[in-house]
């Protein structure tokens, strides 16, 4: 019996989760700048602008090509999970250019992709929830950490909104301000119900499968934008943040357990394959490095202080070994076919 010819590479097979690597390779830019090295965060910076470049250009060649296929992934009840991931490396870039020191360029390009990110982050976020709310009737065991994503995308813009708000004319800085509160309540409450959801499907239906293990990660990213994104709005965040940020240092830890119980199993480990979705462990853990760095530096704390480069040195790890598999990826054009199985 003949070999099946495996399908010709095609935009329309594009599994949007890809814009994730711009998220996860953005995330250790601003890491990196943050901790001082500016000389290695710039190569990640300038890698992330030219993926997140390339992505778009496959991703509208998607759309116009094979719009079945775009509404195909939103009517996922995975993929479409993955679609604010696009809104999100537009507001990471965003993020990455502001707090690195670039050219005056840097200005309407970090402007551009705020206001492009907040339209599509609330746009995009809506159309997901809703499409999966009124066409899918999802089992409770099916909640994965990828439905972090939604709340994570919102929590964005308070963060960025924050950072970019003195560059902006002042007759928009209050109005500015305003639009990014109303999104850091969305990100707020969208994350508390998801979380509940979460954990109830753990408790009731057990271990996961080895395939959505990087998902669990996804959880630390809403902790460390909440500690992050409302510093601008209480002077005495950082003590609340604290707090918050301890549920993130509990999720850390049980994340690694997963994580290590599936890659010294056999039987977990060979079910383990690379997928884009492995970039959720690398994006997470970025922002959490970041919010533990501000609260070192807030709290005037050594242990913190101590603990965000150890965070710093397993993102990078984390980092490398996705980024390893990825290239691979690439290198055959297997993103441009078809799934298997």
């Amino acid at each position: 019996m003949e070999a099946a010819i495996p399908a010709q590479p095609s935009v329309r097979f594009l599994n949007p989760a890809w814009f994730a690597s711009v998220m996860g390779t953005g995330v250790v830019a601003m890491a990196l700048a943050q901790f001082g090295l500016v000389g290695w965060a710039l190569p990640f910076y300038f890698l992330a602008l030219l993926a997140l470049v390339g992505l778009l250009g496959l991703y509208l060649a998607k759309l116009a090509r094979y719009p079945q296929a775009v509404l195909a992934d939103l009517q996922h009840p995975l993929l479409s999970q993955m679609l604010p991931t696009l809104p999100i490396a537009l507001m990471v870039m965003s993020l990455a250019t502001r707090l690195l020191p670039l050219g005056d360029w840097s200005l309407p390009l970090g402007q551009a992709l705020f206001w492009v990110g907040m339209v599509l982050i609330f746009g995009v976020g809506l159309l997901v929830v809703f499409t999966v709310s009124t066409q899918l009737r999802l089992p409770l065991e099916v909640a994965n950490g990828a439905w972090f994503i939604p709340p994570v995308s919102a929590l964005l813009v308070p963060m960025a909104g924050g950072l970019w708000l003195s560059t902006f004319p002042k007759v928009w800085q209050k109005e500015i301000w305003v639009v990014s509160g109303l999104f850091l309540g969305i990100g707020f409450f969208l994350y508390l119900f998801v979380l509940v959801s979460f954990l109830q499907r753990k408790y009731v239906h057990g271990r996961l499968e080895p395939h959505f293990l990087p998902s669990v990660f996804i959880g630390l990213a809403p902790v460390g934008l909440l500690v992050l994104a409302p510093w601008r709005w209480l002077e005495a965040w950082p003590v609340i943040g604290l707090a918050i940020w301890g549920l993130g240092f509990w999720w850390l830890f049980y994340s690694l357990a997963l994580l290590l119980d599936t890659l010294l199993v056999k039987a977990r480990r060979s079910q383990f394959h690379f997928a884009p979705s492995w970039w959720g462990l690398v994006f997470p853990l970025g922002a959490f490095t970041l919010s533990t760095l501000a609260l070192s530096r807030g709290l005037e704390s050594a242990f913190l202080a101590a603990l965000a480069w150890v965070l710093l040195l397993l993102l990078g790890g984390f980092w490398l070994w996705v980024m390893f598999y990825s290239l691979r990826a690439w290198a055959g054009l297997g993103t441009l076919r078809p799934p298997k199985g």
